[in-house]
């Protein structure tokens, strides 16, 4: 029989994606059909083979695959084996092979289908597969990763090392008119800081182009100079993928995979590399821009006159300045990791431990106070602490900036404002109060605070907010009489004391200087406004009692709207009213 059986579904065959022979039963078997898909997977035609014995039914194939495959057959049952085929071009061919028998009316075996499968093909696509989800798995891991620039160059080798399923892989980076090695693995890895010249060299010719460079063979591409080819030798690459790792049109370098092998990659290996390199070099662009920006930063605060640290929610040093290396002689590295109380010691622990606590619940604190430091020398500091929030509003942190104002305090003047610091005001507003208490004269003590002070910061800056400080004090200077004490109580905070004045007379010049404060701009596209309280000292007052009493009030004037004055509330004999 040389022709198909009218009963076969000729056309169901020709979908097929496997190859199908079919045989025609004798002495021995001869091949009268081949499906495009066998002829496909083998380079053979139907015309080249019809007649012939096929290689499965062979009894001169003694493969003992195919020994118990023929003798499933005899047996009247279907066979199936995994052997190694030939194709036209003689090259190997390793398939599946499913044999079943086909019978007619009467029951005898009139034909045997051949069903085959290219598990080179398969395996392929299988590693396509972990390919493409390695490449899913590692745009997560980039995107979601902590690494420093170091780090992510030697991850991006190890995943073009996966990837590719390569036996070495490095990152080459310009330098001048060299390449140099600066991520290397696999086989690679011995070679970190080799440099090569970029002249004569694949990489170089792949990083002039910007284009991807598929290398079959070293030892017969005539694009490699004959002395880089001697290099190639040395360090196992026979073949091998270069592809350009660029960002937005700002090159990188070149990823380069290989293998001792020759023709070991081909072009799907390429564009899977390709597709991989856009997610590799994003990373490695962002993070460079991440390590830049961050040294810009450092570079800047080095270069403030204050200690600049950053302390997390354990009251551990996560940063500092340059000026805690030149005050106390300590590298940054030996700070981080340690805690606040181990750095400074219990006495001086104990004299900002509060403003620590308060800044981390979520507090924005001033303070000035003497401090023993680690020197051994007592010291008055100003210190700002501003709490640092994730996203979810939750403080993990604050910022310090701690100046040393030894000097300023010895001159009894704020460094900024160029009032009365608050030392210096405690004690002359203490003189005040002790005439007035004992010459029975009038005297109120008003406490002033910038409304919304901390938005000016956030939204403008601390220069914009020293800015804003200023113009304060200048509105108070120019407003208050010359009998008149003002000064900085710390922060967005003033004080003043109007001595030989009743409360009375007090509230309408206090509300001529918060509308003064208002009428100026003293930020630009927003109204800077100050809410005040005053108290009226009585008989016995002291200054803390004055200047609590004038803090309620203070804090009347904030919950009632803000941008407004409040007195405070005692009766004749001094008791409180609220």
């Amino acid at each position: 029989m040389d022709e198909l059986p009218d009963n076969l579904a000729t056309t169901a065959l020709t979908q097929l994606a496997d190859g199908v022979i079919l045989a025609e039963t004798g002495d021995p078997p001869r091949i009268i059909y081949a499906n495009p898909a066998w002829e496909a997977m083998t380079g053979f035609a139907l015309a080249d083979v019809r007649g012939h014995v096929p290689w499965a039914l062979d009894e001169q194939n003694r493969d003992p695959a195919l020994v118990r495959l023929r003798e499933e057959l005899a047996a009247g049952g279907a066979g199936r084996a995994e052997f190694t085929d030939r194709r036209q071009d003689g090259s190997p061919l390793r398939v599946t092979c499913s044999a079943s028998p086909l019978h007619d009316a009467g029951g005898a075996v009139t034909h045997t289908l051949l069903i085959y499968r290219d598990l080179a093909e398969e395996a392929e696509a299988s590693a396509r597969m972990r390919q493409l989800e390695a490449l899913v798995r590692i745009q997560a891991e980039l995107a979601g990763g902590n690494l420093d620039l170091e780090q992510l160059r030697r991850r991006v080798v190890d995943i073009a090392l996966e990837l590719a399923g390569a036996e070495g892989a490095v990152i080459e980076e310009v330098r001048d008119e060299a390449l140099v090695y600066r991520a290397v693995a696999g086989i690679a890895e011995d070679q970190a800081g080799r440099e090569i010249p970029r002249k004569g060299s694949l990489t170089g010719l792949a990083h002039e182009h910007g284009e991807s460079l598929l290398v079959t063979d070293t030892e017969t591409d005539e694009r490699l100079s004959p002395e880089l080819r001697d290099l190639a030798r040395e360090v196992g690459f026979r073949s091998g993928i270069l592809v350009p790792l660029a960002h937005e049109g700002r090159p990188w370098g070149i990823l380069k995979v290989y293998s001792r092998e020759p023709r070991r990659f081909g072009d799907s290996d390429r564009r899977l590399l390709e597709l991989a390199s856009g997610a590799l070099a994003a990373s490695l662009h962002r993070v460079r821009d991440y390590t830049e920006e961050r040294e810009r930063r450092g570079l800047l605060l080095d270069a403030v006159p204050a200690l600049i640290s950053y302390i997390d929610a354990d009251q551990r040093y996560r940063e500092v300045n340059a000026a805690y290396r030149e005050r106390f002689g300590v590298e940054a590295e030996e700070l981080r990791g340690r805690s606040v109380l181990e750095f400074i010691g219990q006495e001086a622990y104990d004299r900002i431990r509060p403003y620590l606590e308060a800044a981390l619940a979520g507090e924005r604190v001033s303070y000035e106070d003497d401090v023993p430091l680690p020197d051994g020398t007592t010291r008055t500091l100003h210190g700002d602490y501003l709490p640092h929030r994730d996203t979810n509003g939750r403080v993990v942190g604050l910022y310090a900036i701690v100046r040393d104002i030894t000097d300023h305090r010895d001159a009894k003047i704020d460094y900024l404002t160029g009032l009365l610091n608050r030392r210096e005001f405690e004690a002359q507003a203490g003189q005040l109060l002790a005439v007035a208490e004992r010459y029975q004269h009038e005297l109120v003590l008003v406490m002033g605070d910038i409304d919304h002070f901390k938005a000016v910061n956030d939204d403008l800056g601390h220069l914009v907010g020293d800015t804003v400080l200023q113009g304060v004090a200048e509105v108070l200077c120019s407003e208050l009489r010359e009998a008149d004490l003002a000064g900085r109580w710390g922060g967005e905070e003033f004080v003043l004391v109007l001595p030989e004045t009743s409360a009375e007379e007090a509230h309408p010049l206090v509300e001529r200087l918060r509308r003064a404060i208002a009428g100026r701009k003293l930020a630009p596209d927003r109204t800077v406004t100050m809410s005040f309280g005053l108290a009226a000292a009585g008989p016995g007052d002291s200054l803390l009692a004055l200047q609590t009493r004038a803090d309620k009030a203070l804090y009347r004037a904030k919950r009632g709207g803000r941008n407004r004055v409040e007195r405070d509330r005692v009766d004749l004999d001094g008791n409180e009213l609220d």
